[in-house]
């Protein structure tokens, strides 16, 4: 790792002699390590002379001391531009070389984005025509990692609706996505991650609506929450959510609500609290997948009830289980629960009749992922998507 400060440029590795959780930290000059150690980490080790490398200077220190320092480096922070601060703290010559840095690093593409997803890129909608009679809405029903749903209650029961989901028209410019979390965001207050598309599209009054099915940490929402649109939130099994719907006096907001209720059921397993929770992002460590890849085109189909039990993933409960698995937006994230390590990727599109598996990213990195024969690779991966989609232990 390369690593700027207002006192210094190091690159820290473990080199194979290093013991565990034991570091290398390098510098071009000496000054560099002096400082590091007398002001952030004082168990560095004394600075070691390597003539005739890149870094001339290098000294040892542990993870953990290093992970402490780094944090104090990082509060420390009290500068609007980094380049001026460097001028201040090390000499206008050293803001000078890191700026030939910047100036390198100015045009850098988009050359390795991660997963997402834009405009109807896996959606099972088309994009709206002029021909619809009805305005096209978009928005979330939402739910906490065990399956119960966040319902708002509308303000001063406006229209007759009492009780319902976040949603609204697209702000120009928005993708289908960014709308329907905005107006999460805006009528709930919470800040939620695409689940999955669900399936159909429900008439209301004024327009035709289409919903993500999301997930936040319940832990994360203030029920207390109200604005000029939302009187409160609470949380409800599906039939107490049905209950709640059913005090809305507006007949074709009732119906609608009713629908989209059903239809967000069916995008999960049919049991609460679920026996395997919605897994996310947030629940384990996990690392980027690599550049360093291949991608296998993949056709396997799987139906709306199988694709139910993938999107919950399967969440570790400790490092000696193997896997941690995330679904969020089309995309199954496989992670070895131990280092983290990202191991394989599997993008879904949506069909007639469910959903297919398109292709699976593959880890190449070979200080992460041994195994290079693909059909040993998909094998393995068969066995994941057999027991994710039959709910069995992975």
């Amino acid at each position: 790792m390369w690593l700027f400060t207002k006192f210094g440029f190091f690159s820290i590795v473990q080199k194979d002699h290093d013991q565990d959780n034991i570091l290398t930290i390098r510098s071009r000059t000496r000054g560099d390590l002096d400082r590091l150690r007398n002001h952030y980490l004082p168990s560095l080790s004394s600075s070691r002379a390597h003539e005739g490398t890149d870094y001339p200077w290098r000294a040892n220190a542990s993870a953990a001391a290093l992970k402490e320092a780094m944090s104090t480096i990082v509060q420390e922070i009290d500068y609007s531009n980094f380049k001026s601060e460097v001028g201040l703290s090390t000499g206008h010559a050293r803001a000078k070389r890191y700026s030939k840095v910047w100036s390198a690093m100015y045009d850098m593409p988009e050359d390795l984005p991660e997963p997402h997803a834009t405009d109807f890129e896996g959606l099972p909608w088309s994009p709206p025509s002029s021909s619809k009679s009805k305005a096209v809405a978009y928005g979330g029903v939402v739910i906490d990692p065990h399956g119960y749903l966040l319902m708002r209650e509308v303000k001063n029961h406006f229209d007759g609706y009492v009780w319902t989901f976040a949603k609204g028209r697209q702000d120009k410019g928005e993708s289908p996505r960014e709308t329907a979390l905005r107006e999460v965001w805006e009528e709930m207050g919470v800040d939620a991650t695409i689940l999955i598309p669900i399936a159909g599209e429900f008439a209301g009054g004024t327009t035709l609506n289409r919903f993500f099915l999301m997930v936040v940490d319940r832990g994360t929402v203030n029920l207390g929450y109200g604005n000029d649109e939302t009187e409160r939130l609470c949380w409800a099994t599906p039939a107490e959510a049905e209950r709640l719907i059913a005090q809305t006096s507006n007949p074709i907001g009732r119906s609608r609500d009713l629908a989209i209720l059903k239809a967000a059921q069916d995008s999960l397993p049919k049991m609460l609290p679920l026996a395997r929770p919605v897994a996310c992002r947030s629940d384990w460590h996990s690392l980027p997948m690599p550049a360093s890849r291949i991608t296998v085109p993949l056709e396997t189909c799987y139906s709306p009830s199988e694709m139910a039990a993938i999107v919950c993933g399967s969440l570790s409960i400790s490092q000696d289980d193997k896997w941690f698995i995330f679904y969020e937006d089309g995309v199954l994230h496989c992670h070895r629960s131990a280092t983290g390590i990202c191991l394989y990727r599997v993008y879904f599109q949506p069909t007639a009749t469910g959903w297919q598996a398109s292709q699976v990213e593959i880890n190449r990195h070979p200080g992460q992922h041994t195994e290079s024969n693909d059909s040993m690779n998909l094998a393995l991966l068969e066995s994941i998507m057999d027991a994710l989609r039959l709910m069995r232990p992975i």
